[in-house]
Parts: C-alpha cells; structure tokens; sequence
C-alpha cells in the first residue's frame, strides 16, 4: 500500500521527552501547502518550555535576549535635549550641502551629554563634494538622530556622489578594505586596549554563570566579550559533521566572540544578562575581557536616498557592492534604527562588534543591490524586524563573521529573496515567521564555509522560492545552495519543498504553521511572565507605516528633483569612467579609452549635470557592449579563478559647443546582449536626466548630450 505524504511526514518524526528530536524513515521529506492548517504545538518548543538545564545542544536557544534592552520593554522615545541641525546652519530643500551644518548639532550634542539631532521636513543633502567624502560620525552616547517621518512629506537625506567619490574602486576585501567604507552616519565606539581574562572553569551553554581567575576591573553593566577557539568547540559547531577540504577556516578551527552585559559580581563568579550559546569546557582557552562601547544611540523617523542606478554585480566594483551605504554601528549596545526607509542605496545598516539592537519598521525600495541589513562581524544579540522589502537586494538580513543569536523576526522577502547566511561562523540564528522567499541563497567565499554553524531554526517560514528539489544543505559537491549545519525547520509552509533529511536535524509540522506563531515573542512571554506591550504596539504601529506612500519615485524615468547638478571638467569625468573600469574584477574589467576630439587640453571644456547619472549611463553602455566574462576553466576553491577578459573598449567622444556625442563599440555577442539587455534599457530610461539620447546602429552606441 502507498503511504499518503501526511502520513509519510507524521511517520518520519520522533520525540522521546529529554532526548532530541529524531527524523526517521525517510530519506526524503515533502512540504506542501495541502497538508492540514490547523496550528499545533511543536515537540520543541514543549521541550523548551520543561527543561530545566537547556545545555543539551539539541535544546532551542534563548532567541529571546535579541533586541534593545533584552526585549524586557521597547525602544525609548528620547525627549531632549533636542539639538536642530537648522539651528547649525542646515536648510532643507536648497542645493548645498548639509552635511558640517548636522556635524555641528552632533557634536553640540556629544558635548551635552547626548540628545536629539532634530531635522525638520524636507530634503537634505550630504556628499556633494566628490572629492571629499566622510561619515558624519557619532562618537558619544545617548545621541539620536531623529526626523520628520520617512514617509512622503518627511525628512529625507540625500546622498549624491557615491562613499567612494571618485574611486579609487577597490573591491573591499580584508578587514582594511571595510574599515574604509564610507556611511552617511558612522557610530564609532572608540578603540580600548583589551585585557584577556581566562575562565577558570568549564561553562554550559544557557548558563549565565562564568568562573574567571580574576574579576578586577569589571563593573555590573559593563560590556564584555567572551573569546574561544578549540578543537571542540570546532566539532560542537559543526555537529560532528566532517567540513570539506576547501572551507579552510573550518578546517583550521572556528571561534567565537560573543558579547554579554554583566549583571552581577560576587568574588570570581561573574553573572552574565544573557546566557552563553555555546558549551566551553576546560580546553576551549576562553577568554573573556571588557570592551568599550557607546550605548542608546539611534536613528528615527527619516528616508535615505542614494544614487545607486546601475545593474548590480556581486563583487564586480566597490559600487556594487558599497556604493552608498546609510547607517554603520560599529561597537554600539541597545541601538536602534526604525521607522526610516531606504532608496537607491548599496547597503542600509550594517552591524560590526554590536549588541543587543534593534533594527525595526524599516522599507527598502529602489534599484537592487547588495543588502539591507547585515548583523556581522562578532555581533550578539541582535533583533532585526518588521521590515518590508520591495526592490529585491541580494541580501536582505543578513549574518556571519560570528555573529551569534541573532533574531530576525517578522520580515517580508520577495520570491527569489534568502535570509543571507554569509559564513566565517555564523550561529545560532532565528528566522521567525518570515513570509516570502527561500532559504537556499547564502553569499560568503567558499574558504569561509559552512555558510551557517549550528542552532539555525526556521520557525514558521513561509516558502515562495523556485529550487531545484531535493534541497541538501550538506550537498558538498554541489554548488549554489546554502551549506548549513544541520538547521531545525519548525512549521515550513507555502509552495511544495523536498528535503534531504539527512542534511538537517528535524522538520516539524512541515506544510502547516504551528503555535506559537513567533517563537521570539513566545520565548519572550516565558522569560518574563508576560509578552511586554511595546511587541504588540510595534506591530500595530508598523501596520500603520507600511500604508504611508514613500517619498521616492519609483519610476524608472528620473524626476526632476532627483537630478543633481554641477559643473565639472568633462575630461574628469572620462577619467572617473576608466578608473572605474579598470577596477572592476570577476571579468568584467574591460579596458576603456575615449579620444576626444573638438577640445584642447589647455582649455577643458565645462558642463553643467548630474555627475553621477551621467558615470552610470556610461558604466551601463559598457555592461551591454561587452561581453559577459567566463572563467577559464580553474578548479573552485583555488582561489579568485582567472577570466576571460573582453577586448579594450575603444570611445570616442566629440566636444562642439552645443553638444558632446559619445560613440562606444558593441562587441557583445548576441546571447551577452540579451542577457545584459536590462542595462542598457536603465542607460536609455535615465538618459533624458542627463539631456541626452541613445542609439544602437551599426555596431555602435551613441550617447548624445546636449550642453
């Protein structure tokens, strides 16, 4: 007899109360959406909830420290003292920059001890000058930078030339290469030499108890940073599973570096406000040691614009990947950034050495590029959520660099969208009630895999994506799927997924939602004895933001209060456009020349426009006239595979004294050219910004500009 699915998947699963969960039968599991949507209480979670001593590493992890303040109540509404960058010279809606005007009411603030950066409604521009571009920084506690809304009729920072002005476009690599990027806001904590303390005993995962050889130096409310690395530790995060030869920093040995708050001190026991998330025994060398950090800082109520209008390639140019980048928190405790939008930009937020914020309500929109929101680089404790996606980055929330319990929770992907797990020992991360998109695409360099360690939990996701079936996250041969250490899938519903089993540690209730619906909020209400208000209001508040018409145009023409013009030597701007080109990696860095004719270079020849529209409409020609690189032929994971490059771009470029005509070779082939046909179709729609044509004839596209 032939079993039905339903009764195939209730047969595959076993719970025995204080042992794991068991998969067993099948090789094979099967989700679909026809299976019954009544919700039902996961084994897990009633195994959560009795036990005891939750050390066991099959046991769920504490996701609910994730936030501001533990989650134990909402984010502050700041009263004062209010600093308005108006006061500083700042004046919305003109054509000059604001950005030393908002430096001054920063800095008035850090000197007050903190305080709010008011801006009224209006537009606000900041990087004007492209040869001198930096982060407006905040260095100080207690400081808020607070709009007018991020919807239509609000505060709106606009961003014109790029955080790399004119280049150069190194790709960032090493840890060098990030410390560069550019933010619009930077909040820096200053750099503190640390002392390492050794632990003087073993320590359980879930305990807050730390034994240490010296507790000197340390204060209840002090931030610090818990170091390890062992052999053990390397066989515990990865579940006993064997890594491949080429993941070398698995191979070598993975760490950890997670940050805790100290709640109490009594002789050399150390009580920590958040549990370890990881079991540290005798060997594991764990260190622990205090770490300067600035607390209670935020951005509100405000929308960001960037320029980013070309067509994205991973890892091609510093523009792809970092051209405009809004808001870095590098060393913050309980942040927040919420209720702003985003648009046109490379990247949102990014967290590095930071805990226990809160990234909420936020909106991204605009021409697709890199990520939203990325929790990384030794990161604790993070909550990212109640955020709506509608331009289809290519990672959207994002982790990795060890970072460690991070929480994203209740957010909106579109189909084809992944939660991004981006390698070099990320763990211990809940994806909670997500709807829309996939769980396949992860990003990372293949030397940092597995994507994800240990303790990934899907709780109640909803499945939209197009996968090739089964999926395997243990697939070592295959390339392109997510490599993941043995994740729990708990209420996977939506479109029909196949499953390797073998590749994760349990699926519950596949094909229908269970209860709780959050496991965040459910954990949450456990610990503290009642779901805290501000869950409930933040969600009511956000239903209420979604309604609210952003104040960007998402056409794919270019309005008129989107060009930003100045006047710039054109031999600067040709300049720019090959600097760039010569930048750019993966075979795309097609050598490009421009003769100019009609002009003497003892008299340069001025014009007026959008400086950076008119870079990206030569950037796009570029993509569509040459064509699409390919390897050649080196085995993966023997380091950055050479390319075939394509032929030098020879230009040409006419001055008269009405216009200036560029002629650029199309040495594509036919197939390159459909498959880089968007780009030049954004070349074409954002032209007329520019007060220029394009035409393809004869081997040849002619941009024509009109002076």
């Amino acid at each position: 007899m032939t079993e039905s699915p339903t009764t195939a998947l209730r047969l595959s699963l076993l719970w025995i109360p204080g042992r794991p969960l068991l998969l067993i039968g099948l090789g094979i599991l099967v989700i679909g959406s026809s299976l019954a949507s009544v919700p039902t209480a996961p084994l897990s979670w009633q195994q959560f909830k009795d036990s005891k001593d939750r050390s066991a590493p099959e046991i769920l992890t504490d996701y609910s420290y994730a936030g501001f303040d533990h989650g134990d109540q909402g984010i502050p509404n700041v009263s004062g003292p209010i600093f308005k960058v108006t006061d500083f010279g700042a004046i919305p809606n003109d054509t000059h920059s604001s950005e030393d005007a908002i430096r001054r009411a920063v800095n008035a603030a850090e000197k007050a001890g903190g305080g709010v950066v008011l801006f009224p409604p209006g537009r606000f521009l900041v990087w004007t000058d492209k040869s001198k571009v930096e982060p407006i920084r905040i260095r100080s506690s207690g400081i808020v930078i607070r709009g007018a809304g991020s919807g239509k009729g609000g505060t709106l920072i606009r961003a014109v030339h790029s955080g790399y002005g004119t280049g150069p476009y190194k790709v960032p690599k090493d840890g060098k290469d990030f410390s560069a990027i550019n933010y619009v806001f930077s909040f820096e904590a200053p750099e503190a030499a640390r002392k390492g303390i050794a632990l003087s005993g073993e320590v359980r995962r879930s305990s807050c108890d730390v034994q240490l050889t010296s507790t000197e130096g340390l204060h209840p409310g002090d931030r610090v940073s818990i170091r390890a690395s062992s052999k053990e530790l390397t066989e515990e995060l990865l579940a006993g599973l064997q890594p491949d030869a080429r993941w070398k920093r698995a191979v070598e040995g993975l760490s950890i570096n997670e940050i805790h708050k100290v709640r109490s001190i009594q002789g050399t026991t150390l009580t920590l406000s958040e549990p370890l998330l990881v079991n540290l025994g005798k060997n594991s060398g764990a260190t622990l040691s205090k770490e300067s950090m600035i607390d209670h800082d935020g951005i509100e109520d405000m929308a960001f614009e960037g320029a980013w209008r070309e067509s994205f390639v991973h890892h091609r140019s510093a523009l792809d990947d970092e051209g405009w980048d809004a808001i870095l928190f590098n060393g913050v405790a309980d942040g927040w950034v919420r209720r702003c939008s985003f648009f046109n930009m490379n990247s949102g937020v990014y967290l590095r050495k930071s805990t226990t914020c809160s990234i909420m309500e936020n909106r991204f929109a605009g021409n697709p590029a890199h990520y939203d929101v990325a929790a990384r680089s030794d990161s604790s404790f993070n909550l990212l959520g109640l955020t709506d996606e509608q331009e289809g980055q290519l990672h959207e929330a994002s982790t990795g660099n060890r970072s460690s319990a991070t929480t994203v929770w209740r957010w909106t992907l579109l189909p084809n969208q992944s939660i991004d797990s981006h390698g070099n020992g990320p763990y211990a991360t809940l994806i909670d009630r997500v709807d829309g998109g996939t769980m396949t695409h992860s990003g990372g360099p293949i030397v940092a895999f597995p994507n994800h360690l240990r303790w990934m939990v899907y709780w109640n996701f909803q499945y939209q994506g197009n996968d090739k079936m089964p999926v395997d996250f243990w697939d070592l041969k295959k390339g392109g799927t997510a490599k993941f250490v043995k994740p729990l899938f708990v209420g996977l519903h939506g479109k029909t997924i196949t499953l390797n089993e073998s590749s994760i540690l349990g699926n519950e209730s596949p094909g229908s939602q269970v209860s709780p619906e959050s496991l965040y909020e459910a954990q949450l209400e456990l610990r503290l004895g009642k779901l805290p208000s501000w869950v409930k209001a933040t969600q009511d508040e956000w239903e209420k933001l979604k309604k609210q018409e952003l104040p960007f145009q998402t056409a794919s023409d270019t309005p008129l209060n989107a060009i930003i013009e100045e006047n710039f030597p054109i031999n600067d701007l040709f300049t720019d456009v090959q600097g760039l080109m010569s930048k750019e990696e993966l075979g795309w860095g097609v050598p490009l020349e421009i003769q100019v004719t009609g002009q003497t270079t003892t008299n340069p020849v001025m014009i007026k426009m959008d400086y950076v529209l008119l870079r990206s409409i030569l950037q796009l020609m570029a993509t569509y006239a040459t064509q699409r690189p390919q390897k050649n032929g080196a085995q993966e994971g023997s380091g950055t595979a050479p390319w075939s490059v394509g032929k030098q771009l020879d230009c040409k470029a006419n001055v008269d004294s009405k216009t200036i005509t560029i002629t650029m070779p199309v040495q594509s082939s036919v197939d390159d050219q459909k498959a880089n046909h968007a780009a030049l179709e954004k070349a074409l729609a954002i032209a007329p910004a520019c007060r220029g044509t394009i035409t393809e004839a004869q081997g040849e596209l002619t941009l024509t500009l009109q002076r």
